[in-house]
């Protein structure tokens, strides 16, 4: 790496390590003498009146390196700012540490030769959140500043003390300031004084934190992008089967040059998380990719891409280099071949022969199709079989059911009796395909629904010409099937076990046992992200884009 690429990173490591030794030296008795003798050199205010306290210091100061490190414009301007302040002050005294004014000087001098390398933009959502940060952090830590003084018996004061000057000494006491008030005792005094103190701290912790915050913003998409989307889907035949998932709302999108094609995607926690392949003209995804590159390069986030599929993945690694990690496999129905004939689809026959004879029936239509009345009782039993749990997913389900906008999707519901008992919902997949959104049942249904529903939407799709259905999705799917060889060797098993482990909790065995009755085509899907380091951040953005699903794909099963 060279000196140019390599300054945001010195300049940041240096100034955690200053943040931590600051910290270090108000916290643990043994290291703050040699602490403070190495604050002397230090290029940064580490005692700074700016900054109320030394502790609240030495976490600005960590907060400041990690977007120094991430090339943030405002960190760098905050950084040139103390250093000139700390120049300043250091040459108007009249002893003055040499060493530490040439450092600092040095350093000052680097950042403006390399201030280009900090180019990264704050989300301009953000701009008046410190303030308001500091506005209701001050009003709280003030009321309760008070109250702590009120709620001191009044022996504690050596004389009565008024409300102006109860409200003085906790202005003074934020920034380390004895106020008007005197306490019988000194001991009383250095616990108030110290309760003020760490209140003042907190009160400019939260908006200097808030200021260099990853930023979360919920993009809605407008209903041009969302029509344009669709529009390029629809008109690509070799559409991945979660192209229709890009028009969720609360994603954002980015085009290329000429509007051809594009990828959806939503920023979470710093990473700029693509969902799926990118969409529209296949010639045209790496110019797509491009402008995500370099729109993830302006704000400093980390590129990365939940669920792309190997043709969409051999373009992103081609593209962006980035590394893949195979999640698992998406179980996907070849209409022209499926039959319930023969031993490997006997479970499936015997269930829906079973819940046959219980009177269940289930039925196949467009959205559109339906009337008003049943469109509006589906809309409610699908929330109600949510049972309290929100609507989750990102890369594979929509985030709307039932939405008029969404006339050609299509739906399977079973009855019994004329009562609704299950329904699954399907979005289209370029022309000829369908790929399931959502599977929900009736918590007292019995056994089979979802089976004859399969069965009955694959039988629909094979008259109206339709040439596959996509199903759930299966977690480590590969990893199931190794472990149930014979030749499997103790760590497959003993990871397949913590993975069955954690079925208990999420569903994961579970859908992928169940997908496999179908006999399904596996397509097998891909987290990209850029280096190793990258891949905790962009593990934890993904979960939370997936909002912790039980199934990856918000289906119930």
């Amino acid at each position: 790496m060279s000196l140019k690429n390599s300054v945001p990173l010195i300049i940041g490591r240096f100034t955690y390590l200053a943040g931590i030794a600051d910290i270090l030296a108000n916290v643990l008795t043994p290291v703050k003498i040699r602490a403070k003798e190495f604050d002397r050199y230090l290029p940064i205010f580490v005692n700074s009146a700016a900054f109320a306290t030394a502790v609240f210091t030495g976490v600005a100061m960590i907060i400041l390196a990690r977007n120094l490190i991430r090339r943030k414009r405002r960190a760098w301007a905050l950084t040139v700012g103390i250093l000139i302040l700390n120049i300043s002050s250091d040459l108007f005294r009249l002893h003055y540490h040499p060493y530490q004014v040439s450092t600092a000087l040095l350093l000052l001098i680097l950042l403006i030769a390399f201030r280009k390398e900090f180019y990264a933009l704050s989300d301009p959502s953000t701009k008046l959140r410190p303030l308001y940060g500091f506005i209701f952090t001050f009003i709280v830590m003030f009321a309760a500043g008070l109250l702590i003084l009120l709620n001191r018996h009044k022996d504690a004061f050596a004389t009565t003390p008024s409300l102006s000057n109860l409200a003085l000494t906790v202005l003074l006491g934020f920034v380390g300031i004895s106020g008007p008030l005197t306490f019988v005792s000194e001991r009383m005094s250095d616990l108030v004084s110290t309760t003020l103190l760490i209140l003042g701290f907190f009160v400019l912790l939260v908006p200097f934190a808030m200021f260099f915050r990853r930023v979360n913003p919920t993009a809605v998409m407008t209903d041009e992008q969302c029509d344009l989307v669709k529009k390029l889907i629809a008109h690509d035949g070799d559409q991945d089967s979660l192209g229709y998932f890009a028009t969720r709302r609360d994603k954002s999108v980015i085009f290329s040059s000429n509007r051809k094609a594009g990828i959806a995607y939503r920023v979470q926690n710093g990473v700029m998380l693509a969902s799926g392949d990118p969409f529209g003209e296949f010639s045209l995804w790496p110019d797509a990719i491009e402008a995500f590159l370099e729109e993830a390069k302006v704000h400093a986030w980390t590129p990365a891409v939940m669920g792309a599929s190997d043709r969409g993945g051999e373009v992103w690694v081609e593209k962006a280099g980035m590394t893949a990690i195979d999640i698992g496999d998406e179980a996907i129905i070849n209409v022209s071949n499926f039959t319930l004939e023969g031993r490997t689809m006997g479970n499936v026959r015997h269930m829906v022969n079973r819940i046959g004879r219980k009177g269940y029936e289930a039925s196949t239509s467009r959205w559109s199709e339906l009337d008003e009345s049943t469109k509006q009782e589906l809309r409610h039993l699908a929330k109600k079989w949510r049972y309290g749990v929100p609507e989750r997913g990102f890369s594979m389900s929509m985030d709307r059911f039932g939405d008029d906008s969404d006339g050609e999707a299509f739906i399977t519901i079973t009855r019994q009796e004329g009562e609704i008992k299950g329904l699954l919902y399907f979005v289209p997949w370029s022309n000829h395909s369908l790929s399931l959104d959502r599977m929900q049942r009736e918590r007292g249904a019995d056994s089979g629904v979802n089976e004859l529903m399969i069965v009955t939407s694959v039988n629909y799709a094979k008259e109206k010409g339709y040439k596959y259905i996509s199903l759930n999705f299966a977690a480590f799917r590969s990893l199931f099937e190794r472990a149930d060889k014979i030749s499997a060797g103790p760590i497959t098993r003993g990871t397949r076990n913590f993975i069955r482990f954690l079925s208990n909790f999420f569903q994961v065995e579970s859908l992928y046992r169940f997908n496999a009755k179908f006999d399904p085509e596996w397509q097998t899907r891909y987290v990209l992200y850029p280096k190793s380091r990258d891949l905790p951040a962009v593990t934890w953005a993904a979960l939370r884009a997936e909002k912790f699903i039980s199934s990856f794909r918000s289906h119930s099963v």
